[in-house]
């Protein structure tokens, strides 16, 4: 029959390699997370930068038409930049709510993807 001590210790060696394997669990799920958050967002960057040039080609296009309309070739690109203004005064006053709240709601769901 073994002795209680042995028990302990058998026990105590279970709980530390437990403990030890939750450990590398969790450093494992940490890096899915932030590598799936790294993925996410670099896809991200990059359809924003290729619709970045999009726009650009069609704002170009735009205004050059708007400059032909006129006779004007820079009031086309007047208008064309007032127009972003306009856009961008409206973004900056919904900000926290077209922006800031989506985008960390992605980045959050990035991270929480595999649960």
């Amino acid at each position: 029959m073994e002795t209680p001590k042995t028990h302990f210790n058998e026990l105590l060696s279970n709980a530390i390699e437990y403990l030890e394997t939750r450990f590398r669990i969790a450093k494992l799920d940490a890096t899915d997370a932030g590598a799936s958050a790294a993925s996410a967002m670099l896809t991200w960057i990059v359809l924003v930068i290729a619709g970045s040039i999009t726009l650009l080609f069609f704002s170009i296009a735009a205004a050059l038409g708007i400059g032909y309309a006129l006779g004007n070739h820079a009031l086309g690109f007047t208008v064309i930049g007032g127009l972003y203004l306009i856009i961008i005064g409206v973004l900056y006053n919904y900000r926290k709510i077209w922006l800031r709240q989506p985008i960390g709601n992605k980045i959050i769901e990035a991270i929480y993807e595999n649960d």
